[in-house]
């Protein structure tokens, strides 16, 4: 098994037209483990999935889970995101609860594999999730979710929940997606319709 480590080398992330650079471990610049060197941040798609957020926080299904979540940066092949846990995201104990973070590993990664998948309909095909420490009500969470790879059929990605407070990793999740042969109905207004 490879060693989970929170140590992570400097990196740079492009905010707002501005550089920001950031030591991983959720404390500095952004507060986020947000690129490698060699990615480039792209504002027109962190605009796009901020957009894809926030039309989560007008639908009444159970994507609307994923409406407190807040897009930081986005590459064609990384989504980096944070999200502030409150009373409605926790268990019994008052912390993250296990089932919002399998949802979450659900929204996130479909969202980064959708920066390269577009007008094509995806449809989960596995999640996994493995949990290594609890994150507590009001702590802020930051999810960085990964394409592996995108074929003609099917997605792989993963992502990485870590406590913003002291950037332990606190889960990780695997998602596998099938990439639908259409594109899905939308309404008028350009909501998806689901099948």
């Amino acid at each position: 098994m490879d060693k989970i480590d929170s140590e992570q080398p400097l990196q740079s992330c492009s905010n707002n037209n501005k550089n920001t650079v950031t030591n991983g471990d959720g404390i500095n610049g952004t507060n986020a483990k947000c690129l490698e060197n060699k990615r480039i941040h792209n504002e027109d798609l962190l605009d796009q999935v901020k957009q894809d957020f926030d039309n989560l926080k007008d639908i009444q299904n159970f994507n609307r889970i994923g409406s407190m979540v807040v897009p930081i940066c986005a590459t064609q092949d990384q989504l980096v995101c944070e999200m502030l846990v409150s009373a409605e995201h926790v268990n019994s104990k008052g912390t993250l609860h296990g089932g919002q973070t399998a949802t979450l590993t659900d929204i996130v990664t479909a969202r980064a594999i959708g920066m390269s998948v577009r007008d094509r309909g995806m449809a989960s095909i596995e999640i996994s999730c493995s949990y290594f420490l609890p994150v507590k009500l009001d702590d802020t969470v930051i999810i960085t979710a990964n394409v592996l790879k995108v074929g003609r059929n099917v997605a792989f990605a993963e992502c990485e929940f870590r406590r913003k407070s002291d950037g332990k990793l606190a889960a990780k999740g695997k998602h596998t997606v099938a990439i639908l042969p259409n594109a899905p109905p939308v309404t008028a207004s350009g909501q998806i319709i689901q099948y």
